[in-house]
């Protein structure tokens, strides 16, 4: 019996992701790709835009999708653009623009930043996603779907809730 993407279903695709002009982002069938994204419907596992894109979708389907940026990775907000101390950096003379560094925000979540500038006494520092601000473009080529069954519901609620924790997770 066939089953159609739905809450509690797992799903398992392939995706290539362009960005508004059509350059590819990501390519989950590539050679340097962790391959098929597997995720469990209604568990904030993927994009909210990609899961309800899928809705209703069998094995086999092949679906392009819109993504807004408010059901993507949302819009940029200009506040996470921010001054740091360069003194703050674990090794403040190899502060490169384009680096990333993770930080520990003061509500104990992680933070990753792009270095933006660098200057003599601080760096200029971005915090939005960055794919912030951006409407995707993806074509999803659904592999599998069929009922979680109850360890699969278990394990994706322990990988949430580890992947949710501060300590340690880049999310």
């Amino acid at each position: 019996m066939a089953h159609a993407v739905g809450p509690n279903m797992q799903v398992t695709v392939h995706y290539k992701l362009r960005d508004a002009r059509g350059n590819l982002l990501e390519d989950t069938e590539a050679d340097d790709s962790d391959g098929a994204v597997k995720f469990i419907v209604g568990m904030s596992m993927v994009l909210p835009g990609l899961e309800k894109g899928l809705e209703g979708a069998y094995a086999g389907d092949v679906i392009n999708l819109v993504v807004a940026p408010e059901d993507g990775y949302g819009t940029r907000d200009e506040t996470d653009v921010f001054d740091v101390e360069r003194s703050e950096f674990p090794d403040p003379d190899a502060v490169e623009v384009g680096g990333e560094y993770t930080a520990e925000g003061d509500d104990g979540t992680t933070l990753t930043m792009q270095i933006l500038e660098v200057h003599e006494d601080h760096v200029k520092v971005d915090a939005n996603h960055p794919l912030a601000g951006l409407t995707l473009n993806y074509q999803v080529q659904v592999l599998d779907v069929h009922p979680a069954s109850e360890e699969e519901l278990v394990l994706a609620q322990a990988e949430l809730a580890e992947h949710r924790a501060p300590i340690g997770e880049v999310s």
